[in-house]
């Protein structure tokens, strides 16, 4: 199917000031993860004044809108998510007019960019019929425990066949895209372990079992594992540990609590695991103590599908150029909640550049802020990521 960009560009042009408001006003009135009750009531007002069926309270606060297309049988989704940072805004100080009006709440990592961008793409197929179905998806908490995992139980990608999601990058101009095959965001485990030793005066060091000694023979070992036995693709932090209770006497119990990040599929996060708590475990008992791991799973890693980054790779040609399209070498040891989307569908995760030449501080600061231009490429991309997978859809129908 041919898209009009004449239409296209029109169409942008008569929404970027309402675009820019959305943004502005979400931006003025963050809301934490689980608790976006204003951001969905505005939302679906929105949503309501273009006529565009949706369900709201999905996991909560998020919302769930279709949008009928010309083949009834195939749906591509968008998603973004909604929830802000628990931090100040430092914007204030600077009178900006938009910043935050709530304390200790702040858009820092761009999610109102997402919701103006995804509400961008409603009122363009609210005025133009898509080709095919579209789903947006409206997710709380990405920042905290994750409101992917619960949006999808709730029938979020049911009947969908591909899904698309961005982020900001002040990394990079507006103007500007990255793409990214493969891995692209870590997994992430938190984890203790708790180690059991055996108390005695420190004179008599002998008699007793020192949980802090064992402590720091399992942290060299972890060290030495993944610097000698992984290929670069793991990260693991420990950044706490407690034990011991006077300095003259050995300690019988050491907790230690960590995070390993990690850029591969589940099966092979799961070896590793398994490594790691044998290590622990094993060092313990060679001191005759006793430890426990207790893992924590957060996240799986981000992994794209490379026919759908082909999808946006060749929209982001159309749309910006090829000089103004990247495609990034390594992947980011942070975490991003899309990854359980695409491991239920096909689809791609990209990245929008936010900055210029005044404009460019990096996300998670209170300084935090965009050029809003980038709010329309957002938009333009995604409407071209419709009509070029709807052009190639048996590449994302499943037989």
């Amino acid at each position: 199917m041919i898209y009009d960009n004449d239409l296209i560009k029109s169409s942008l042009i008569s929404m970027r000031e309402f675009l820019i408001d959305l943004r502005r006003d979400i931006h003025k009135h963050p809301e934490l993860g689980f608790e976006e009750v204003r951001t969905m009531e505005k939302i679906s007002s929105i949503l309501k004044s273009l006529n565009i069926k949706h369900k709201t309270k999905i996991a909560k606060t998020g919302i769930i809108a279709d949008i009928e297309g010309i083949d009834k049988n195939f749906t591509i989704a968008f998603r973004a998510d909604m929830d802000a940072l628990p931090m100040d805004d430092l914007k204030k100080d600077l009178k900006c007019e938009y910043a935050s009006e709530e304390k200790r709440k702040c858009h820092a990592c761009g999610h109102d960019v997402h919701i103006a961008i995804l509400t961008g793409i409603a009122k363009y197929f609210s005025e133009v019929k898509p080709p095919c179905n579209i789903r947006l998806i409206y997710q709380p908490a990405e920042e905290t425990t994750g409101g992917a995992k619960p949006m999808i139980d709730e029938s979020a990608l049911d009947n969908v066949n591909v899904i698309y999601g961005l982020h900001v990058r002040p990394e990079i101009k507006a103007g500007q895209i990255s793409v990214k095959y493969g891995v692209m965001y870590a997994s992430s485990n938190m984890f203790d372990i708790k180690i059991y030793g055996k108390s005695s005066h420190g004179a008599k060091s002998y008699e007793g079992i020192d949980a802090i000694i064992v402590a720091s023979n399992i942290l060299n070992q972890l060290h030495n594992f993944v610097s000698a036995f992984t290929d670069g693709s793991v990260r693991l932090h420990v950044g706490k540990i407690n034990g011991g209770h006077a300095r003259n006497v050995v300690a019988d119990f050491v907790q230690m609590e960590g995070i390993i990040r990690m850029l591969c599929d589940d099966e092979k996060r799961k070896k590793i695991l398994s490594a790691i708590e044998k290590i622990i475990l094993n060092t313990a008992n060679s001191f005759n103590a006793k430890a426990e791991f207790i893992n924590m799973p957060s996240y799986p890693a981000l992994i794209n599908h490379a026919k759908a980054v082909d999808i946006v790779k060749e929209s982001g040609f159309s749309v910006l150029g090829k000089e103004n399209v990247f495609i990034e070498e390594n992947a980011n040891m942070t975490t991003e909640d899309f990854s359980y989307y695409l491991q239920k569908v096909s689809g791609a995760f990209f990245s929008l550049g936010v900055s210029n030449e005044n404009i460019n501080i990096p996300i998670h600061n209170g300084l935090f802020d965009i050029d809003e231009r980038a709010i329309n490429i957002g938009v333009n991309i995604q409407i071209v990521n419709v009509y070029e997978t709807y052009n190639k859809k048996e590449l994302f129908i499943k037989n």
